[in-house]
């Protein structure tokens, strides 16, 4: 037999080793050409991270996936990398995802495929917390204490370079927390110290300057907010124009205001607020920045107004008036 012969028969006989591997080979992992044994890293409620083994000429990669019942596989995104993260999946879902390549230039392709169910909506948001940053707020110095907070609230100490105003600087800061990350709607700041509260609002770029009405609670100066932001202690107090942030202390007993009937009148949100069922209640819907909304009536630091079909009631502090006698 000749060399010629010879060849031929191993290129059939190699054929035939690659066909019965292929056939063989488990329908959750079918690859051929080089080996990038694909495999899942992480995963999430609306997202999943794979990786593979990359091959050594960094081909680009695509990445597709569908859902079990789907016909066609959908582009998730490409990479020069081995891992891949698909976001905005459903939960408890179960995936196909294939990551393939071919490279004209060494003229080698290869694809992988595996299924994969994401992970149920409590169970990534057990993991988010875990995860999460350390909440830092408990462990300011002694002589502020900030409470309300959840476990994502994060607090630091900030000094007259961080505040970055000179009209505030010039009243003689004592004291300054940055409270950001997730803000629960009623955080109260104390400072051992005595002095005036103000609030620098991190919803507005610069920083916008607010009065924020303080109280004493247990020989310390307090104050409340509902949002992120600056709160500062001044030895000297500030006029202002601004809304005042609500920031009444929790009463020993509930305060029953006398509500205030309003007659044509209409208003605009400076911010997007809470709609809630009853003043300070349940909270029922968002009302948005820029909405013009009817309020009918004033209850104590409440509007009550009509947004989307739904009537609640509102912060009276962060808004303009259209039209009419709003208070």
């Amino acid at each position: 037999m000749s060399e010629r012969q010879l060849a031929k028969v191993f290129r059939i006989a190699l054929f035939i080793s690659i066909a019965a591997m292929l056939l063989g080979a488990n329908v959750a992992l079918a690859q051929t050409g080089p080996h990038i044994n694909l495999r899942v890293k992480d995963v999430r409620t609306t997202r999943v991270t794979i990786k593979w083994d990359p091959v050594y000429w960094d081909p680009d990669y695509a990445v597709h996936y569908r859902e079990i019942d789907a016909d066609e596989l959908r582009y998730a995104g490409g990479t020069t990398g081995s891992t891949f993260k698909i976001k905005g999946l459903l939960p408890k879902t179960s995936y196909q995802i294939k990551v393939s390549f071919y490279d004209a230039v060494v003229r080698a392709e290869a694809s992988a495929t595996i299924t994969v169910r994401t992970a149920a909506k409590s169970k990534e948001l057990d993991a988010e917390v875990t995860k999460a940053t350390p909440t830092t707020c408990p462990h300011l110095p002694s002589t502020v204490a900030v409470s309300g907070h959840s476990m994502l609230t994060q607090c630091r100490m900030v000094d007259q370079s961080a505040i970055g105003r000179t009209d505030v600087i010039a009243r003689d800061v004592v004291a300054a927390v940055d409270i950001w990350s997730e803000v629960p709607n009623a955080i109260e700041v104390c400072f051992q110290n005595a002095g005036t509260l103000v609030f620098l609002d991190a919803a507005y770029t610069p920083r916008m300057l607010m009065p924020l009405l303080s109280y004493e609670r247990n020989g310390m100066t307090c104050g409340r907010i509902d949002r992120a932001g600056t709160v500062v202690l001044l030895h000297e107090p500030m006029q202002l124009d601004q809304p005042i942030v609500p920031a009444n202390p929790v009463p020993t007993a509930p305060v029953v205001a006398s509500p205030i009937p309003l007659d044509n009148c209409l208003i605009k949100l400076v911010e997007t607020l809470f709609l809630r069922a009853a003043p300070d209640g349940e909270i029922i819907g968002l009302v948005w920045l820029n909405s013009e909304v009817p309020a009918f009536e004033i209850n104590g630091h409440w509007y009550k107004v009509e947004f989307e079909g739904k009537t609640g009631y509102i912060s009276r502090y962060f808004r303009e008036v259209v039209y009419g006698a709003c208070g």
